[in-house]
Parts: C-alpha cells; structure tokens; sequence
C-alpha cells in the first residue's frame, strides 16, 4: 500500500500535543526526529487512499506552528527495517538488557536479565525515557509475588519486565489492536515463558479487580482522566507508577493526583522527562 508523508518542522513545545493534535485524524503513524533548536523533525504518513486526509493533516500541522511542510507519494515499504538491521542492544537501569534483535540473542552481561524488545509500530522499543525511568522504577519495587497491571502496555516491555521479576500475576491492555499484537509476539519471543495476559479494549474490562502495582507509561493528557480509575483499582497497599509526562508537569500532575487520592512517594527524572510512584492517600 503506498502512502503519504508529510514531513516538517515542529516548534519543540508542540511535540507534547502531538498525541492530541493526530488523535482525531487517521494517519499510519508518526515519526519524531532530534530536536534542532527550538523545532523536532516530523514526518506523518497517511494512507494514500484516503481522499482529503492528508490535507486535514497539513491543516492540524500549519495550526500547530508546523513549518516546512512538504508532500510526497511514497511506495510501501517496512519503515523499521533499516532500523532494526542497525540497532544493537543496551543496557537500562541497574540491570536490564534490551536486545532488539530476537532473531539473533545477545547475551546479557552478568547481573542483566535480557528482554527481547524488537523495534515494531507499538510504542515501548526501551528506548525513550519514559519506558526505562519506569523500568528503573520496577527494580525498587516488591515486584515478586505481586499482582501487577500495565495500562496502555503498547509493545508490552513494562508488563513483560514485571513477569521476568517474578510477579503473581501481569494483565496489560490497549486500546490499540495492532498494539496488543505487538506485545503478543513480543511475549513469545523472550527466553522465558512469559505469562502476561495481553488484551484489547479499556480499563472498564478491569471490572472490580485490584492490583499491588499500576504501570502507566503515556502523556498526561492521556492519564489524567484515568486516575480515578487507577485508584480504585489500586489495592490499599499498593503502588502506581506514572510516566510519559515533562518535568514542567510536575506541580499540575501533583495536584491531580491529590485530588483523586493519590500521594506521591518518589520521583525520577532523566533529561525532561519525569515519572512518579504514588501511594493511596485514603484517610
């Protein structure tokens, strides 16, 4: 299938939006670039067989100060392929190996346990700092015999990493289909017997359900209607870890999460990007 790709130049603020800014629109994906200055690199694709569309996204871009939109017809292709042939594994954390390359093992160096995480369309390769501050955040935790749930699990990295630490029992969930595919195969291909359970849908199938520790790894913008949620769902003693927000969120997200019954008990940083680990407040 061919496609559209409308490339530019994202003013640096705008990055955080972009969730927002494509979500009412169909697009294939999206890929961010280095930040240059004040701008990031874009390109967003399109299927080409969408008549108007790619003039709905140009629109978005143009009112989110994009500049240096350019437009061209591209023949299908795998867009991560030349990505994955390069990529090499790396360590996270204190003692994490993220291999890309399940198809030929890197052995971990000793100390690391080895999660095979192949670059596909579902967000969560290791690379970005919201995924490793959380994979940071799960080695401090009592992981081991605890019933864990990952909200929003994308490739499914942080649901498979609580299974490798020994929890009772791990659910992930997506809203994406071709996510949860993603982290189906991802499963599969670790050195272990992974047992997640990986679904489709929204937190609602969760029902009355309660967990020792809430993952979620996605934008503010994303989780703050959630928490309600993610409290009642929180066993008394349990823990929740949020991340994919910017440190320049801190006091807003705070503040939030007080009003839903949270309170933060620790935070992480790496560049500008933040996750907490907060605790039931109740009484």
């Amino acid at each position: 299938m061919d496609c559209v790709e409308l490339s530019c130049e994202l003013p640096i603020e705008a990055e955080e939006l972009l969730p927002e800014i494509l979500d009412p629109l169909i697009v294939l994906g999206a890929q961010v670039g280095e930040a240059e200055g004040r701008v990031v690199s874009l390109r967003v694709f399109v299927d080409s067989g969408r008549a108007g569309e790619s003039a709905r996204v140009r629109g978005a871009l143009e009112e989110a100060g994009a500049r240096r939109i350019e437009v061209r017809v591209v023949e299908d292709q795998d867009w991560l392929a030349g990505y994955r042939e390069a990529a090499r594994p790396f360590a996270a954390g204190r003692g994490w190996w993220i291999d890309p390359r399940p198809d030929a093992p890197t052995p971990p160096p000793i100390g690391r346990r080895r999660l095979a995480i192949e670059p596909r369309t579902a967000f969560g390769s290791g690379t970005h700092e919201s995924t490793c501050l959380v994979l940071a955040a799960l080695e401090d935790l009592s992981v081991r015999g605890s019933s864990v749930l990952d909200v929003g699990t994308g490739s499914g990295i942080l649901a498979i990493a609580a299974d490798r630490l020994g929890a009772r029992s791990v659910i992930g969930f997506d809203v994406d289909r071709d996510a949860t595919w993603v982290a189906r195969r991802t499963a599969v291909e670790q050195d272990w017997p992974a047992r997640a359970l990986l679904f489709t849908g929204t937190i609602a199938a969760i029902g009355e359900c309660r967990f020792d520790i809430v993952l979620c790894n996605m934008i503010a913008e994303q989780f703050r209607p959630l928490l309600p949620e993610l409290h009642r769902i929180l066993e008394p003693t349990g823990v929740v870890v949020l991340s994919g927000m910017l440190v320049a969120e801190l006091e807003s997200v705070g503040s939030e999460l007080r009003r839903a019954g949270l309170a933060v008990r620790d935070e992480r940083r790496s560049g500008e990007w933040l996750s907490l680990t907060a605790v039931r407040s109740d009484g």
